[in-house]
């Protein structure tokens, strides 16, 4: 039997790879692909281009690889990891520039929660980001998580960050994940941070209210930016908090006032619910969202997320990350992206907005926020 969990293995000869894998050649097929990058000029279909093509391939001027994935026994002879690189993000010119390239993979990210956590680390891999990343889940994957987190039916009853880095170790085998599948504690969380790797940038997607509290303390500390996307419906609520900017910053924006993490020990499901709704916003919340949260308990059993929405939530946090990176302008400060207002339409009338305000009003008195 092969070990269950095994990051994949580089071999620089043949020989040294496990004899009875599955082989899959991608050599001559990426030094194919890398010729007609390095030659813009040209195209498949041209032939003036098959004369120097054949020269190419003939005279590699880099090593051969190959790599084995011991959940799949499967060995994949390709390129070595600079050339692999530049080869998975040639689409990515000049939307990405080389240089932002280079400084948003060089970042150390950590990732706590890996539901919408689970695509923002998608998000970071196929765009070439961060090859060193930590990430943190004590949770399996349930056949209800199948709605939202990047996993199959066959991962049912794995951890989630296994099943998260396999997925990421196949679209990048050179990615250093620090896979924590147990999860954060109060004891931990301060390592997952300031430990080697020291992180640039924190991404919370933990449920745990007295966990992200100690967090944003120690981010504040240690100046390292909180980047957390918050499923609302069919839109996303982004938040960004530049502690390396601004050490001063109250976190959560000052929603929550001096929290302390113990002040959020041992709530009841009904208070950690109210709490969680007065750092996201009742007002930023959609009309359905709103209907569901008032449902939990009684006609639903959690809050609905989708993965649609989660995609977004993962593009947008990955965005964010980028700038940080390369030093961009990224402010501090809570972002809506909603399909709902860029797509229905006059949801953005001003008798539509008044509506959706008294709903909002109503939705505070029925759901406590204020008691």
């Amino acid at each position: 039997m092969l070990p269950t969990y095994q990051k994949p293995t580089v071999f620089t000869k043949r020989d040294e790879a496990p004899h009875n894998a599955t082989v899959i050649e991608a050599f001559e097929n990426a030094l194919t692909e890398l010729f007609f990058i390095d030659h813009p000029n040209l195209k498949k279909t041209m032939p003036e281009a098959e004369k120097p093509l054949k020269e190419f391939l003939a005279d590699p001027q880099f090593p051969e690889i190959w790599i084995y994935y011991p959940w799949l026994n499967t060995l994949i002879h390709t390129v070595p990891e600079d050339v692999y690189l530049k080869l998975r993000t040639a689409r990515n010119r000049n939307i990405i520039l080389e240089s932002e390239q280079k400084n948003y993979r060089e970042a150390h990210v950590g990732i706590a929660g890996l539901s919408v956590g689970s695509a923002v680390l998608s998000a970071l891999a196929i765009s070439g980001g961060p090859k060193t990343i930590k990430i943190a889940d004590f949770d399996t994957v349930e056949i209800t998580n199948l709605n939202r987190i990047r996993a199959t039916l066959p991962d049912i009853g794995k951890n989630k960050t296994w099943v998260a880095a396999r997925e990421i170790w196949e679209i990048d085998p050179f990615a250093e994940l620090s896979i924590w599948d147990t999860g954060i504690t109060r004891e931990t969380i301060n390592d997952f941070i300031t430990g080697t790797p020291r992180l640039d940038i924190f991404v919370d997607e933990m449920d745990s209210l007295d966990i992200k509290i100690l967090a944003r303390l120690i981010c504040k500390k240690e100046g390292i930016p909180v980047v957390m996307a918050t499923d609302n419906g069919d839109s996303v609520i982004l938040d960004v908090e530049r502690f390396d900017q601004e050490p001063n910053r109250a976190i959560f924006h000052g929603l929550v006032g001096e929290m302390r993490a113990t002040d959020v020990e041992n709530l009841s499901y009904k208070d950690w619910l109210q709490l969680a709704t007065k750092i996201v916003g009742a007002e930023y919340l959609t009309e359905r969202m709103q209907d569901s949260l008032v449902e939990i308990g009684h006609a639903i059993s959690a809050v609905p997320q989708l993965g649609t929405t989660a995609a977004i939530a993962g593009s947008s946090v990955a965005y964010v990350i980028r700038r940080i990176a390369n030093r961009q302008e990224m402010p501090s400060g809570r972002y809506q992206i909603g399909l709902e207002e860029k797509l229905i339409h006059g949801y953005t009338n001003t008798d539509e907005i008044a509506k959706r305000q008294e709903k909002t009003q109503q939705f505070i008195k029925n759901f406590g926020k204020n008691k």
